[in-house]
């Protein structure tokens, strides 16, 4: 059947228009489809006249390979629409594809755009050898501080946690007590964001729905959007699974949020989709807002450390929300224009055909158990880290031996026995992880919590003996008390005498 002729509408629309009909499939039975129909935007876009191109199989004619062709295809047939960034003859646009009709026929109908080169940033631009000193530095000084801050904050956080149990404290004490632990959560947040940006953060991921996410965080994210403004959720990418740590992806929607929320505008949107990209099914959140906009020459530094545009804001999250995008694989970029507000979209590779992790089950509040007999080994070079986590065992009646760096942490399991050590990552001489290697060679039945605030790699990597738990610093006695709880409840393997 020869095909329809161009209407008059779609001859008026000034971008390209292709309508792909889904009438064509290869040896392996998967759809190409053919043109059908499209515009004279579309023919100038292709540099072909309209009868070379209509009847032509689609990704032929679009430079499109086989597999970012059907991610597309299957992206818009299951959520209804799907977006792509590519370079058609050398033109870069950003598509979209939706199902449509034609003449009584299903077919797609794609619609490119030309990607406008102001306005955007996405990839940072090629660093100079002085760019690249200033990060080190930068890095070097924002992984500095957290480290030493967040054991300065295991004193404050663990010791008003610890304190507030107390049955005799009055009520005005336990409020203040409260006020403590909440300006050290807050604190706690800066560090994370800072070693979020220098790539040193606690990190562990498992495969997750992030739309599931965004879901959860619907009534979070409403309290962050002052009342004047509204807030619109809408995942609409399915039950896709990407690999992240669930901890730091809150983190990125919430600082996306907040950041919107500080443009000043009368509405925020939290949406996610499916598009193609390199041949392959992305996850993209969009977090879009109508305030302020960003001016082209800002738009180069929103994501550097320490840099606002408020003066009443330290300038951590943008940068953090990069850090953590970057780690797991993915990317970001903004587009906006000043007086018409922005719009930051973060992409993420879908694990294909993965099922998410199932969600651990919260027991409920149990007594916490006395640890009388128990006797533990806990090594950190910081006082008071050495002197907080003592205290806090000591109140459940272990017996407690301290040690001020690795080597004397060594010293001390050959000399005395131990049911249980606890040691700092990053130590003068052999760290944790050396004291961790011996412990299991030497002592495997032993149970060994490492805990820092500052580690550069995810569980697994690096080829070292895995610890029974971790604790990241700064941490409550709460979670202290948890996490060995949980290690003496596990079964362990036993020396061979």
């Amino acid at each position: 059947m020869p095909p329809a002729p161009v209407t008059i509408e779609l001859d008026r629309i000034p971008v390209a228009v292709v309508l792909i009909a889904l009438d064509r499939t290869d040896p392996t039975g998967r759809t190409d489809g053919t043109i059908a129909e499209l515009n004279p935007a579309a023919c100038r876009l292709l540099a072909q006249p309209r009868e070379a191109l209509i009847g032509a199989a689609a990704p032929a004619a679009l430079g499109l390979g086989s597999v970012r062709w059907q991610a597309l295809r299957l992206a818009a047939a299951q959520t209804g629409a799907a977006e792509d960034d590519l370079a058609i003859r050398g033109t870069p646009v950003r598509v979209l594809v939706t199902p449509g009709e034609l003449a009584g026929q299903p077919v797609l109908q794609l619609i490119a755009v030309e990607t406008p080169a102001p306005a955007r940033a996405a990839a940072p631009a090629p660093t100079t050898g002085a760019d690249e000193q200033r990060v080190e530095s930068l890095t070097l000084v924002a992984g500095g501080i957290a480290h030493d801050f967040n054991n300065l904050l295991v004193g404050v956080l663990a010791e008003a946690s610890a304190a507030r149990e107390d049955p005799l404290l009055g009520e005005g004490a336990r409020e203040a007590l409260r006020r403590i632990e909440a300006a050290a959560g807050r604190m706690t947040q800066l560090t994370r964001q800072l070693l979020a940006y220098t790539g040193r953060g606690r990190f562990v991921t498992v495969r997750l729905d992030p739309d599931a996410l965004i879901r959860e965080l619907s009534g979070e994210l409403a309290r962050i959007v002052p009342g004047p403004a509204s807030l619109e959720v809408s995942p609409g990418a399915g039950a896709e699974v990407v690999e992240a740590d669930p901890g730091l992806l809150r983190q990125v929607v919430i600082n996306l949020v907040a950041n919107a929320s500080d443009a000043g505008g009368t509405r925020i949107a939290v949406a996610s989709r499916i598009l193609s990209r390199d041949n392959a099914a992305w996850w993209q959140l969009e977090v879009a807002d109508d305030g302020a906009g960003i001016e082209p020459r800002m738009l180069t530094r929103i994501f550097d450390p320490f840099f606002s545009t408020r003066h009443d804001r330290h300038g951590l999250g943008l940068s953090a929300v990069q850090g953590i995008v970057r780690r797991l694989g993915g990317d970001i970029e903004v587009d906006s224009t000043p007086g018409q507000g922005a719009r930051f979209r973060v992409r993420l590779p879908i694990v294909p055909g993965a099922v998410p992790a199932a969600p651990t089950r919260v027991e409920g509040t149990l007594p916490i158990p006395r640890l009388a007999g128990l006797r533990v080994l806990i090594a950190d070079d910081e006082p008071s880290v050495r002197g907080t986590v003592r205290r806090l065992l000591e109140r459940r009646g272990a017996t407690v031996v301290v040690a001020a760096d690795g080597q004397e942490a060594e010293d001390r399991l050959r000399a005395e026995r131990f049911d249980l050590a606890v040691l700092d990552v990053t130590m003068p001489g052999r760290s944790g992880y050396d004291v961790l290697a011996f412990a299991r060679t030497a002592f495997p039945e032993l149970p060994v919590i490492l805990m820092s605030g500052y580690v550069g790699r995810t569980r697994g990597e690096g080829g070292e003996e895995e610890p029974d738990a971790f604790i990241e610093k700064p941490f409550t006695a709460k979670i202290l008390d948890g996490v060995i709880d949980e290690v003496l409840r596990r079964d362990r393997p036993t020396g061979g005498d």
